[in-house]
């Protein structure tokens, strides 16, 4: 491995799910990244070690991306900063310009999204990162502790006051992490905004395809019926879940004041005859 392998990435982002996602994307290419939960202690990184760049989320607490940013910039440290965030607004960006951060990334950031900014941004260091993809190296996460993190997630949204003790993580067959979500009953106006949804659909834009055949589903939870269906028709073949319905004390009975009612029955079947 050739001294590009030595490539520091800092990733300070307060939701273990996405920061270890964040991570495994790098690594998957040769990266060495280095992990913070807040601005203090990505602080205390790169006061400890060599950091090519960094990758940092705007809402963290006690120290945000903003603040971390003015401490590097009051300081004269030089670090390529990215901001991760889910805010468009122009005076967050005014913010950033004027604290030298080099580029802002929406969120949810695509794994090719990253890596691209990534490249350019050392590439502008006078380092060549293309020799990184010889040697691959690839995260791998065992069953119990996938699960492990789900449940972590699924305790800091309920903590959050978001959506309840749900969440869930889509892994592919080699244990690393491709998508997560969470309960967002209490954040958005969404009937459907379940955890293994939420989960699907991340996974489905970043892979840019519905067949998730290849893939397995974390769940703090059983699924709910929405739930269900949506993974049959993604083909997810392995659930695992935390806790029964039954378990929790969540289960919903079937409504028997719903009527279904078949009407114009030829009509219809002929959609299907074309």
């Amino acid at each position: 491995m050739n001294n590009h392998a030595f490539i520091s990435v800092l990733i300070a982002e307060d939701n273990d799910v996405t920061r270890q996602l964040i991570s495994s994307v790098l690594e998957a290419k040769g990266y060495k990244t280095l992990e913070a939960r807040d601005g203090d202690e990505a602080i205390n990184i790169i006061n400890e070690n060599h950091v090519h760049l960094a990758l940092v989320d705007v809402n963290m607490s006690p120290m945000g991306g903003l603040e971390f940013a003015k401490h590097l910039l009051t300081n004269g440290l030089k670090i390529p900063i990215v901001l991760v965030t889910g805010d468009e607004s122009v005076d967050l960006l005014e913010q950033a310009s004027h604290l030298g951060v080099a580029q802002v990334l929406q969120k949810p950031a695509a794994p090719d999204r990253i890596l691209s900014t990534v490249e350019r941004l050392i590439k502008r260091l006078g380092i060549n990162p293309s020799p990184l993809g010889v040697q691959e190296v690839k995260a791998k996460y065992s069953p119990e502790e996938l699960m492990q993190q789900t449940i972590d997630h699924a305790r800091s949204n309920l903590e959050n006051n978001k959506g309840g003790p749900f969440a869930a993580i889509i892994a592919d067959q080699n244990g690393k992490v491709i998508a997560s979500g969470e309960n967002r009953h209490a954040s958005r106006i969404d009937p459907i905004a379940h955890a293994e949804v939420m989960a699907i659909r991340k996974a489905a834009e970043l892979l840019e395809t519905s067949d998730l055949s290849n893939y397995v589903l974390y769940c703090s939870s059983y699924p709910t019926k929405i739930g269900i269906a949506l993974i049959e028709s993604v083909g997810i073949l392995e659930v695992y879940y935390g806790a029964t319905h039954e378990e929790t004390g969540l289960q919903k009975k079937h409504s028997e004041d719903v009527v279904f009612k078949q009407i114009e029955k030829e009509k219809a079947l002929a959609l299907y005859k074309r």
